[in-house]
């Protein structure tokens, strides 16, 4: 798979579920050390849609994700809240 095919799936996970852990996308993409650097770097610093927690886990921050994780509304000071 190219590079920018596992950004792109990477992107639509992350926007579903709000976060996925680095040994999830090793397994699930085949991918060595240096590509889940690479795609970090790319998620993280270069479009800043993601950050790092903790060394072990990519967390959507490029606005709410749409999943189970993100079943949260706003109350009326325009605070997320959970249901």
């Amino acid at each position: 798979m190219k590079f920018s095919e596992v950004v792109a799936h990477t992107l639509a996970w992350l926007q579903r579920d709000g976060r996925v852990s680095y040994r999830a996308l090793k397994r699930e993409f085949d991918l060595d050390d240096e590509f889940l650097e690479d795609l970090k770097a790319e998620l993280i610093e270069a479009k800043r849609l993601a950050i790092d927690e903790n060394g072990k886990v990519l967390v959507w921050v490029g606005g709410e994700p749409e999943g189970e994780t993100a079943k949260r509304v706003k109350d009326e000071h325009g605070q997320w809240s959970s249901w």
